[in-house]
Protein backbone atom coordinates (compact mmCIF):
# COMPACT_ATOMS: atom_id res chain seq x y z
CA UNK A 1 0.00 0.00 0.00
CA UNK A 2 1.19 3.01 -0.88
CA UNK A 3 0.39 5.91 1.40
CA UNK A 4 0.83 9.58 0.94
CA UNK A 5 0.44 12.23 4.44
CA UNK A 6 0.04 15.91 3.98
CA UNK A 7 2.55 17.67 5.93
CA UNK A 8 2.64 21.39 6.52
CA UNK A 9 5.01 23.81 8.01
CA UNK A 10 3.23 26.28 10.34
CA UNK A 11 4.35 28.70 12.71
CA UNK A 12 4.14 27.75 16.67
CA UNK A 13 1.69 29.59 17.95
CA UNK A 14 3.03 29.93 21.36
CA UNK A 15 6.02 32.17 19.30
CA UNK A 16 3.75 34.48 17.51
CA UNK A 17 2.66 38.38 18.97
CA UNK A 18 -0.08 40.51 17.53
CA UNK A 19 1.03 44.15 16.87
CA UNK A 20 -1.68 46.55 17.86
CA UNK A 21 -0.14 49.51 15.78
CA UNK A 22 -0.10 47.72 12.63
CA UNK A 23 -2.94 45.60 13.52
CA UNK A 24 -0.96 42.49 12.22
CA UNK A 25 0.66 39.46 13.17
CA UNK A 26 4.32 40.17 13.94
CA UNK A 27 6.15 37.06 13.21
CA UNK A 28 9.85 38.69 13.65
CA UNK A 29 10.09 36.25 16.60
CA UNK A 30 8.24 33.60 15.78
CA UNK A 31 9.41 29.33 14.85
CA UNK A 32 8.27 27.35 12.16
CA UNK A 33 7.00 23.61 13.22
CA UNK A 34 5.23 20.71 11.93
CA UNK A 35 1.71 21.27 12.22
CA UNK A 36 1.08 19.09 15.20
CA UNK A 37 -2.15 16.87 13.54
CA UNK A 38 -0.12 15.73 10.97
CA UNK A 39 1.86 14.02 13.04
CA UNK A 40 -1.33 12.05 14.50
CA UNK A 41 -1.97 11.54 10.15
CA UNK A 42 1.56 10.15 10.18
CA UNK A 43 1.17 8.04 12.87
CA UNK A 44 -1.97 6.70 11.41
CA UNK A 45 0.34 5.72 8.29
CA UNK A 46 3.42 4.49 9.91
CA UNK A 47 1.08 1.92 12.03
CA UNK A 48 -0.94 0.64 8.79
CA UNK A 49 2.41 0.31 6.58
CA UNK A 50 3.55 -1.60 9.62
CA UNK A 51 -0.03 -4.08 9.34
CA UNK A 52 0.26 -4.56 5.54
CA UNK A 53 3.45 -3.21 4.23
CA UNK A 54 4.30 -0.71 1.71
CA UNK A 55 5.36 2.69 1.54
CA UNK A 56 5.10 5.79 3.47
CA UNK A 57 5.27 9.35 1.55
CA UNK A 58 5.57 12.86 3.23
CA UNK A 59 3.98 15.35 1.18
CA UNK A 60 4.97 19.13 1.75
CA UNK A 61 3.96 22.76 0.41
CA UNK A 62 6.00 25.69 0.79
CA UNK A 63 9.27 27.51 0.58
CA UNK A 64 13.15 25.65 1.37
CA UNK A 65 12.54 25.81 5.09
CA UNK A 66 9.55 23.56 4.65
CA UNK A 67 12.38 20.75 3.58
CA UNK A 68 12.82 20.61 7.75
CA UNK A 69 9.19 19.03 7.85
CA UNK A 70 9.76 16.77 5.51
CA UNK A 71 13.15 15.04 7.31
CA UNK A 72 11.28 15.12 10.57
CA UNK A 73 8.64 13.01 9.15
CA UNK A 74 11.42 10.95 7.23
CA UNK A 75 12.97 10.66 11.09
CA UNK A 76 9.76 9.23 12.57
CA UNK A 77 9.55 6.99 9.98
CA UNK A 78 8.57 8.05 6.58
CA UNK A 79 10.18 6.37 3.73
CA UNK A 80 10.67 9.22 1.51
CA UNK A 81 9.46 12.81 0.93
CA UNK A 82 7.87 14.89 -1.78
CA UNK A 83 8.51 18.74 -1.68
CA UNK A 84 6.25 21.46 -3.72
CA UNK A 85 8.27 24.58 -3.91
CA UNK A 86 9.03 27.25 -5.63
CA UNK A 87 7.86 31.34 -6.10
CA UNK A 88 4.55 30.28 -7.07
CA UNK A 89 3.17 28.72 -4.19
CA UNK A 90 4.16 31.07 -1.36
CA UNK A 91 1.43 32.37 0.07
CA UNK A 92 -1.32 30.23 -1.70
CA UNK A 93 -4.54 29.18 0.36
CA UNK A 94 -7.58 27.16 0.24
CA UNK A 95 -8.22 25.72 -3.37
CA UNK A 96 -4.96 26.47 -5.05
CA UNK A 97 -3.32 24.68 -2.14
CA UNK A 98 -5.48 21.36 -2.66
CA UNK A 99 -4.63 21.80 -6.11
CA UNK A 100 -0.81 21.86 -6.05
CA UNK A 101 -1.19 18.85 -3.34
CA UNK A 102 -3.24 16.79 -6.19
CA UNK A 103 -1.14 17.12 -8.96
CA UNK A 104 1.60 15.93 -6.08
CA UNK A 105 -0.30 13.16 -5.79
CA UNK A 106 -1.04 12.61 -9.04
CA UNK A 107 3.30 12.95 -10.10
CA UNK A 108 3.70 10.11 -7.00
CA UNK A 109 1.03 7.85 -8.77
CA UNK A 110 -0.11 4.65 -8.15
CA UNK A 111 -1.20 5.66 -4.56
CA UNK A 112 -3.59 4.16 -2.45
CA UNK A 113 -4.53 6.19 0.14
CA UNK A 114 -4.03 9.99 1.65
CA UNK A 115 -3.77 11.24 5.03
CA UNK A 116 -3.97 14.57 6.33
CA UNK A 117 -4.30 16.42 10.00
CA UNK A 118 -7.11 17.11 11.53
CA UNK A 119 -7.03 21.11 11.52
CA UNK A 120 -4.12 23.63 10.48
CA UNK A 121 -2.85 24.79 13.65
CA UNK A 122 -2.80 28.67 12.67
CA UNK A 123 -5.70 28.52 10.82
CA UNK A 124 -7.81 26.44 12.78
CA UNK A 125 -9.89 24.94 9.49
CA UNK A 126 -10.22 21.16 8.36
CA UNK A 127 -10.72 21.81 4.79
CA UNK A 128 -8.46 20.30 3.37
CA UNK A 129 -9.15 16.48 3.23
CA UNK A 130 -12.70 17.30 1.03
CA UNK A 131 -10.87 19.62 -1.41
CA UNK A 132 -8.39 17.16 -2.34
CA UNK A 133 -10.88 14.10 -2.16
CA UNK A 134 -12.88 17.02 -4.34
CA UNK A 135 -9.73 17.32 -6.58
CA UNK A 136 -8.96 13.59 -6.89
CA UNK A 137 -12.23 12.49 -7.08
CA UNK A 138 -12.06 9.74 -4.45
CA UNK A 139 -14.23 8.86 -1.23
CA UNK A 140 -13.17 11.08 2.02
CA UNK A 141 -13.81 10.19 5.52
CA UNK A 142 -13.28 12.81 8.61
CA UNK A 143 -12.55 12.68 11.97
CA UNK A 144 -10.39 9.11 11.86
CA UNK A 145 -9.63 7.77 14.49
CA UNK A 146 -8.28 4.23 13.83
CA UNK A 147 -7.46 2.56 10.57
CA UNK A 148 -7.47 -1.21 10.15
CA UNK A 149 -6.72 -2.52 6.22
CA UNK A 150 -9.47 -5.18 4.45
CA UNK A 151 -8.11 -7.57 1.97
CA UNK A 152 -11.00 -6.79 -0.95
CA UNK A 153 -9.70 -3.00 -1.61
CA UNK A 154 -11.54 -1.35 1.18
CA UNK A 155 -9.82 0.50 4.27
CA UNK A 156 -11.89 -0.35 7.72
CA UNK A 157 -12.08 3.39 9.70
CA UNK A 158 -12.91 4.21 13.07
CA UNK A 159 -14.40 7.67 13.39
CA UNK A 160 -15.25 9.67 16.31
CA UNK A 161 -18.36 10.63 16.83
CA UNK A 162 -18.53 12.00 20.76
CA UNK A 163 -16.08 11.34 23.46
CA UNK A 164 -15.12 7.79 23.71
CA UNK A 165 -18.03 6.94 20.99
CA UNK A 166 -17.02 5.63 17.09
CA UNK A 167 -18.25 4.83 14.22
CA UNK A 168 -17.29 1.65 11.89
CA UNK A 169 -17.67 2.56 8.18
CA UNK A 170 -15.48 1.28 4.99
CA UNK A 171 -14.26 2.75 2.51
CA UNK A 172 -13.11 1.75 -1.08
CA UNK A 173 -9.53 3.03 -2.09
CA UNK A 174 -8.35 4.97 -3.06
CA UNK A 175 -9.15 7.78 -0.45
CA UNK A 176 -8.67 10.79 1.25
CA UNK A 177 -8.90 10.43 5.24
CA UNK A 178 -8.37 13.42 8.04
CA UNK A 179 -7.09 11.77 11.22
CA UNK A 180 -8.46 13.11 14.06
CA UNK A 181 -6.15 14.51 16.85
CA UNK A 182 -7.27 11.99 19.77
CA UNK A 183 -5.69 9.22 18.29
CA UNK A 184 -2.47 7.55 19.03
CA UNK A 185 0.49 9.65 19.79
CA UNK A 186 3.28 10.57 17.54
CA UNK A 187 6.04 8.55 17.76
CA UNK A 188 9.22 10.20 18.75
CA UNK A 189 12.03 10.43 15.89
CA UNK A 190 14.56 7.35 16.30
CA UNK A 191 18.21 8.72 16.95
CA UNK A 192 19.74 7.11 14.32
CA UNK A 193 16.53 8.31 11.54
CA UNK A 194 17.28 11.15 12.64
CA UNK A 195 21.12 11.09 11.89
CA UNK A 196 20.08 9.65 8.17
CA UNK A 197 17.28 12.07 7.62
CA UNK A 198 19.15 14.84 5.82
CA UNK A 199 20.63 12.12 3.42
CA UNK A 200 20.93 12.94 -0.21
CA UNK A 201 17.84 11.41 -2.43
CA UNK A 202 15.94 11.19 0.73
CA UNK A 203 13.26 14.59 -0.20
CA UNK A 204 12.43 15.06 -3.62
CA UNK A 205 11.78 18.88 -4.75
CA UNK A 206 9.35 19.69 -8.00
CA UNK A 207 8.56 22.86 -9.20
CA UNK A 208 5.01 23.48 -10.29
CA UNK A 209 6.07 23.58 -13.90
CA UNK A 210 7.63 19.74 -13.32
CA UNK A 211 3.97 19.09 -11.71
CA UNK A 212 1.78 20.67 -14.95
CA UNK A 213 0.44 23.77 -12.68
CA UNK A 214 0.39 26.87 -14.35
CA UNK A 215 -0.34 30.19 -13.01
CA UNK A 216 -4.00 29.82 -13.14
CA UNK A 217 -4.31 27.11 -11.13
CA UNK A 218 -2.39 28.37 -8.04
CA UNK A 219 -5.15 31.54 -8.21
CA UNK A 220 -6.34 32.10 -4.66
CA UNK A 221 -9.76 31.57 -4.53
CA UNK A 222 -9.94 33.24 -0.90
CA UNK A 223 -8.81 36.77 0.26
CA UNK A 224 -7.36 36.66 3.43
CA UNK A 225 -7.99 39.70 5.33
CA UNK A 226 -6.92 41.53 7.88
CA UNK A 227 -7.06 41.69 11.56
CA UNK A 228 -9.62 43.47 13.49
CA UNK A 229 -8.64 43.71 17.21
CA UNK A 230 -10.88 44.75 20.24
CA UNK A 231 -10.32 47.80 22.46
CA UNK A 232 -7.56 46.80 24.43
CA UNK A 233 -8.62 45.88 28.08
CA UNK A 234 -8.53 48.25 30.59
CA UNK A 235 -7.11 46.81 34.08
CA UNK A 236 -9.56 46.18 36.99
CA UNK A 237 -10.09 48.06 40.47
CA UNK A 238 -9.22 46.52 43.32
CA UNK A 239 -11.62 47.07 46.37
CA UNK A 240 -9.63 47.13 49.86
CA UNK A 241 -11.28 47.64 53.41
CA UNK A 242 -13.17 45.68 55.42
CA UNK A 243 -16.06 43.18 53.66
CA UNK A 244 -19.27 45.28 54.71
CA UNK A 245 -17.46 48.60 53.39
CA UNK A 246 -16.05 46.63 50.15
CA UNK A 247 -19.66 45.54 49.73
CA UNK A 248 -21.00 49.17 49.60
CA UNK A 249 -18.44 50.88 47.32
CA UNK A 250 -18.69 47.73 44.57
CA UNK A 251 -22.63 47.90 44.82
CA UNK A 252 -22.14 51.77 43.99
CA UNK A 253 -19.28 51.20 41.46
CA UNK A 254 -22.13 48.92 39.31
CA UNK A 255 -24.67 51.59 40.32
CA UNK A 256 -22.36 54.01 38.66
CA UNK A 257 -21.96 52.22 35.31
CA UNK A 258 -25.20 50.98 35.69
CA UNK A 259 -25.14 47.01 35.47
CA UNK A 260 -26.94 46.92 38.69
Amino acid sequence: MRIVVCMKQVYDPATTRISRSREEFDLRGAVKITNTPDKHALEAALRLRAAVGGEVIALSLGDAEADDVCREAIAMGADRALLISGPEVIGVTGRAVARALTAGVRYLDAVDLVLTGQVGLTDGTGSLAPRLAAELGWEVCLDAVRLAPMTDGQIEVTVACSPGVGEIVCLALPAVISVATGSERPRYAHPARIANAWAPGLVEVCSCTRLGLDAAALTADVEVGGLILPPERTRGQTIVGPTETAADELVGLLRTKRIL
